[in-house]
């Protein structure tokens, strides 16, 4: 828990939407590892089941005071208001501004499309 705390900066709204991420990630997916990826700048926090290249999302402090919640195994989803961010190769990125923002019956329903599509 305290590595994850340290990837933001204390008493940060971004933290506050990691902590809430983090709690749903746990909630969502069986038999999660949670690991710590990046350098002293950059970190992720990775969510993996059956090894740590098993990677099913991720959380990640974003530009200014945002959080990155970060989905693998979902191309694409049609949600009134989750959307995805940029255009990455290997996982889809939703940004959040405040916890306001972050619905959990939302984020279980893209958990659950990331369980139905993830091979592990």
């Amino acid at each position: 828990m305290e590595d994850f705390k340290n990837m933001f900066e204390a008493n940060s709204r971004a933290l506050e939407m990691g902590l809430i991420l983090r709690d749903i990630v746990y909630q969502s997916f069986q038999n999660i590892e949670e690991s710590i990826a990046g350098g002293a700048k950059v970190k992720l926090a990775l969510y993996s089941r059956g090894g740590k290249e098993n990677v099913l999302c991720g959380i990640q402090k974003g530009s200014g005071d945002t959080c990155m919640l970060y989905v693998h195994h979902v191309e694409s989803i049609t949600h009134d208001r989750l959307k995805f961010s940029g255009k990455g190769k290997h996982a889809k990125r939703i940004k959040f501004s405040s916890a306001e923002e972050i619905l959990k019956e939302d984020i279980e329903w893209l958990f659950s499309q990331v369980n139905q599509n993830s091979p592990y």
